[in-house]
């Protein structure tokens, strides 16, 4: 599938599960296709194999004769290859302690804690980014004129190479507000945000590596598990993106000969707390969900499904099942599609009173040109009716149309314009071109987007929508970076929306 990218571009973009080509030269303009052995030893110059008998194999089962230049050893050129490494500029952590993060050498032998068969290798790091972002236009809600920063902080408690604990913080950022000031009837006011509480917080690991250490036994299986205050991101954040209070534990790298499955990975899921969803109002406590998501490479693609009961704790009538199937693959070696479902049904209420229900058709492509690492056109579309839902969505994570495109995709710090992002009964769709540079350090997205409705469950599209977008960004350093976005959107009887933002971002 191709979105696109995120905005985590250091020296290029950050891609979400997509197939992609890696700029090998095609076969069809491949001088040595269609050609004999014998010419492509000629045409590489090899000597030739015209005295072997190599030709009087080709039909058996025999081995192959080797071109007598293959037994030749050049010591000299094999050490080229380490000695014309160069060295690698990197930004480190604020905190290191333990093992050096981008450190050289072999790796320490560890501590026998947990067994001689899981060992301990302390480390601890704070790293993250600070960004800071300023913009001047109109979102849905009103005129938007501020600057603000936001800072985000991973902790991370290594212990061994499969456990560990990991929190994330985000000190100057509450809900929707971020500190900062704001332009407001011609006045500007500042805003101090301080917010200490963790926004995930969790222990990982995988039993299978635990059982070993403690038994002195090697791993007899894989299961990966976490608990506590967990980020769940399924379908590049399409079906689900927030932190929810649960656990998670993972069926990896299983084959089906029966299904003609040739690799599939399956997710289990429990939500007891801090889900945060549209059809549960704004308590984040009002909700619990059960569930599975599948990772299956079959049938010439990849294939992506789920399912979660979600269950309202305080009104049974808003408890309801959300599923969903995605399958990406490659057509004709130009273009990649993927085909995505979600559905929202069993919610016993009168329609009209109904959070989540109906569901969403998307339908993302991209085509692989010539150069298809920095010319990617896309196309996305959707189609969706009632009101469809993701599980889960956190608030900064924008709406179900997100990844639809640029002018769906809202920044997370200054409210960026948008068209409508939630699918409430309307069909539209992005058309684009996200171009990078040759050494991929800088990245220009443009884009057209509509989307219009077709009934009268969404108050914020009244008629048609249209809107062009642009964005701009580029490293300053191996650390830092600079985006720009601009905007503007037509959006029928309602008043339009607009912006101009640019964003500085530093990573450690």
């Amino acid at each position: 599938m191709q979105t696109p990218p995120s905005t985590d571009f250091i020296g290029g973009p950050s891609w979400t599960a997509q197939p992609v080509s890696y700029g090998f030269p095609s076969w069809e303009s491949n001088a040595f296709v269609d050609q004999s052995p014998l010419a492509f030893s000629q045409s590489a110059g090899m000597p030739s194999l015209a005295n072997t008998s190599l030709a009087h194999t080709i039909d058996d089962f025999s081995p192959t004769p080797l071109p007598p230049m293959s037994e030749y050893h050049d010591p000299l050129a094999a050490q080229w290859v380490y000695d014309s490494k160069q060295y690698v500029k990197t930004q480190s952590p604020w905190v290191e302690w333990g093992r050096e993060f981008y450190g050289g050498g072999i790796t320490p032998r560890g501590r026998d804690w947990f067994g001689p068969m899981n060992m301990v290798r302390p480390q601890f790091y704070v790293y993250g980014d600070q960004r800071t972002g300023i913009i001047g236009g109109r979102n849905a809600a009103g005129r938007t004129d501020n600057l603000g920063t936001i800072l985000n902080l991973d902790l991370d408690l290594r212990l061994t190479d499969s456990e560990r604990f990991h929190a994330f913080v985000g000190p100057l950022a509450r809900g929707g507000d971020v500190t900062g000031v704001r332009l407001e009837n011609g006045e500007l006011n500042y805003q101090q945000v301080f917010n200490p509480n963790l926004v995930t917080g969790f222990f990982e690991g995988d039993l299978g590596a635990m059982w070993g250490g403690f038994h002195n036994k090697s791993s007899p299986a894989e299961m990966p598990f976490t608990a506590g205050l967990i980020p769940l991101l399924f379908q590049n954040g399409i079906w689900m993106e927030d932190a929810v209070t649960g656990a998670a534990f993972a069926i990896p790298a299983k084959h089906s000969r029966l299904l003609n499955w040739s690799n599939f990975d399956t997710t289990f899921f429990a939500i007891v707390d801090q889900l945060n969803s549209n059809a549960f109002g704004n308590d984040q406590h009002a909700a619990q969900a059960f569930g599975n998501a599948w990772f299956i490479e079959a049938y010439d693609g990849y294939i992506e499904a789920g399912y979660a009961y979600l269950r309202d704790r305080n009104q049974s009538e808003r408890s309801y099942h959300n599923m969903t199937i995605s399958y990406t693959r490659r057509y004709f070696d130009r273009i990649s599609n993927s085909l995505r479902v979600i559905i929202n049904a069993g919610q016993d209420l009168a329609k009209d009173d109904r959070t989540a229900d109906g569901g969403i058709f998307l339908w993302e492509n991209s085509l692989i040109t010539a150069a298809p690492l920095t010319v990617v056109p896309y196309l996305n579309m959707f189609y969706g009716w009632g009101r469809p839902q993701s599980v889960a969505r956190a608030g900064g994570s924008g709406g179900i149309l997100r990844n639809t495109g640029i002018n769906f995709d809202t920044d997370g710090i200054n409210g960026f314009a948008t068209l409508d992002p939630n699918g409430f009964d309307t069909t539209g769709g992005s058309l684009g071109v996200d171009l990078l540079g040759r050494d991929l350090d800088r990245q220009l997205l443009l884009e057209v987007s509509y989307l219009t409705e077709h009934g009268d469950l969404n108050p914020q599209v009244k008629g048609d929508q249209y809107g062009v977008g642009a964005r701009y960004q580029f490293p300053i350093s191996n650390a830092r970076l600079l985006r720009f976005d601009v905007m503007h959107g037509w959006r029928g009887e309602l008043d339009n929306v607009y912006g101009t933002r640019m964003e500085y971002r530093w990573k450690f």
